[in-house]
């Protein structure tokens, strides 16, 4: 599980980063960020992904992914928005995908 302080869940967090954030993408993922004082991660994952049960499965593994590479981040507002494609991907190609992303955004400190 994420902890808390690093979770970006506020609707109004999410419009801001999409707004003012740049994005890059990685086949089944695209991220989204912006610099701030403090890292914090939010996961998107659209109704197009299959039901509920599906979806919510990809969070817990994006989450998982993240949690293993909090502290290699420098701070930002991050999203990783997940394509349809993505529920297939097992959790290593997951993991290679969210680390090539932030490789392409320069977001390791």
């Amino acid at each position: 599980m994420l902890s808390k302080k690093y979770r970006l869940t506020k609707r109004g967090s999410f419009t801001f980063v999409y707004n003012k954030g740049e994005r890059k993408s990685d086949g089944p993922l695209r991220l989204t960020w912006v610099a701030a004082k403090n890292l914090r991660i939010g996961f998107s994952v659209p109704n197009k992904v299959g039901k509920a049960v599906v979806r919510n499965q990809l969070k817990r593994r994006l989450r998982a992914v993240a949690r293993q590479l909090l502290k290699k981040l420098r701070p930002a507002q991050i999203v990783v928005s997940a394509q349809p494609c993505a529920e297939k991907l097992s959790y290593e190609a997951l993991y290679n995908s969210v680390c090539a992303l932030f490789d392409k955004a320069k977001l390791w400190a």
